[in-house]
């Protein structure tokens, strides 16, 4: 496990003037791009300004800090974010959503999904801390999170932009849908890496693995379940699924291939269970199983119910402002 993936000494003023500098070079080469081929709008100017102004605070965030440690979870959680914002582009291109959409509304659920995966686990974790420690952010991640917790702050957050902005709903969810997939796969990786979140005893396993917490719970046989790699191998093979799925006329009616990520990541999450350890006896179900039986139920019903409007007008769609 490498719950930190290396150490920054503390930046000097002239390296945090030199990475402002670089940092509105590369936005303003990126504008400028866009405008050489009249492809620049208003949403991207927003979105230049407030990475620029994303960058300013971060900057000075590490001017405060004696070292900077690149922590393995938060660094797969943005690598999972960035490579499921491309996966997103490209799939609402064929649906006619704006690639400034998918960004903005990738933003928008990373935000919704940090603030409802904090808050779901500190209502279910008795002395769990602070909402928000600026100190231990810093220096030990982002904390507890729930994934129910940030589905559900994701959806409601994107939903709420979705809505906002008179897009198609459903075929904004589908373009979105391997996304998520893979952001989740990628973000199990880190859990990996950090160990957390890992599984029952497993000793007669030829797999099984000992994490940095699981002796104190385990003392006699601490070799257990690696639950986080489970989950990151069924995240790949829904993200395969899902992109299979999502050509052609992707079944036929819009919103379908989300329900199908529903159905599966509800699967997928009542498995995990099975085999994760739980500090809590929680019956015969736990709460995560109960919500992810739910979920699956949710996707199956919308499967059904969609009402029949077409996944994509041709099976090929190019990028135009008709997203906006």
């Amino acid at each position: 496990m490498r719950p930190i993936l290396f150490t920054i000494p503390h930046p000097t003023l002239l390296a945090c003037v030199l990475l402002f500098v670089a940092a509105l070079v590369g936005i303003g080469a990126w504008l400028f791009w866009l405008k050489r081929r009249n492809a620049l709008t208003a949403d991207y100017l927003w979105t230049g300004v407030i990475g620029l102004v994303v960058v300013v605070v971060l900057l000075i965030i590490l001017s405060f800090m004696q070292q900077v440690h690149i922590n393995a979870y938060g660094t797969m959680l943005m690598l999972g974010f960035l490579l499921g914002t491309l996966v997103g582009i490209r799939l609402g291109q064929r649906r006619g959503v704006s690639a400034e959409r998918i960004i903005d509304l990738g933003l928008v659920i990373l935000i919704g999904a940090l603030i409802g995966a904090r808050g779901l686990y500190l209502l279910l974790t008795p002395n769990a801390g602070p909402f928000l420690d600026l100190h231990a952010l810093l220096n030990q991640g982002l904390g507890g999170l729930s994934f129910h917790g940030g589905l559900l702050g994701g959806l409601l957050t994107g939903g709420t932009y979705i809505v906002w902005n008179k897009l198609r709903f459903w075929r904004v969810t589908d373009s979105l849908a391997p996304a998520i997939a893979l952001g989740y796969a990628i973000t199990r990786v880190g859990c990996f890496l950090n160990g957390c979140c890992f599984g029952k005893a497993a000793a007669n396993l030829p797999w099984a693995m000992c994490f940095p917490q699981s002796p104190e719970l385990f003392p006699h046989d601490h070799l257990v379940h690696p639950t986080q790699l489970y989950a990151s191998l069924m995240g790949f093979a829904m993200f395969g699924i899902l992109l299979l799925l999502s050509r052609g006329n992707s079944m036929g009616r819009e919103g379908r291939l989300f329900m199908v990520f529903l159905a599966l990541e509800g699967i997928e999450r009542f498995v995990m269970e099975i085999f994760r350890y739980t500090a809590v006896d929680q019956g015969v179900l736990t709460l995560a199983q109960g919500a992810s039986v739910l979920i699956t139920l949710v996707g199956i019903a919308g499967w059904l119910l969609l009402p029949k409007y077409p996944a994509v007008d041709t099976l090929l769609v190019t990028e135009t402002p008709a997203g906006k």
